[in-house]
């Protein structure tokens, strides 16, 4: 009787698996360095809105280079890639912002509680146009 081996994945499966794993890595860093500065500015008064801008700022960056050196593993940073990349978090911030006025202003979600459920919705399409647009395309 024959017992079935399993077939190693191939290479480039593995390269994929572990590229992914740090893109959640270093989202999972960003997203607890986020909600802090979120949490702190929303706490000490400033508005849900503006709070939200202003823990994205220091975020996008560090998450920029993180991702570039460790993630996608590119050579040398560029200012193109860096354009792209502040392009899409940009939209990101965009659709996050609209998404969050929208939990907080029209069905009256709490300004943290809103933000905590918003944070896995954005992260799949992040992943895919980074590795497309952003680090494949410099």
């Amino acid at each position: 009787m024959r017992t079935a081996v399993r077939r190693p994945e191939s290479p480039v499966g593995l390269v994929r698996a572990l590229e992914l794993m740090r893109f959640a890595a270093v989202g999972a860093t960003s997203t607890v360095l986020y909600l802090a500065l979120y949490a702190g500015l929303v706490l000490t008064g400033v508005g849900f809105l503006l709070a939200s801008v202003l823990a994205f700022l220091p975020v996008v960056v560090y998450s920029y280079l993180v991702h570039d050196r460790w993630t996608f593993r590119t050579r040398t940073p560029t200012h193109r890639g860096l354009g792209r990349w502040l392009l899409l978090q940009g939209t990101m911030l965009g659709l996050n912002s609209l998404a969050l006025w929208g939990l907080v202003v029209q069905a009256g979600v709490n300004r943290l509680l809103a933000q905590v459920l918003l944070l896995p919705l954005l992260p799949p399409t992040t992943y895919l146009l980074s590795r497309r647009r952003v680090f494949g395309a410099t």
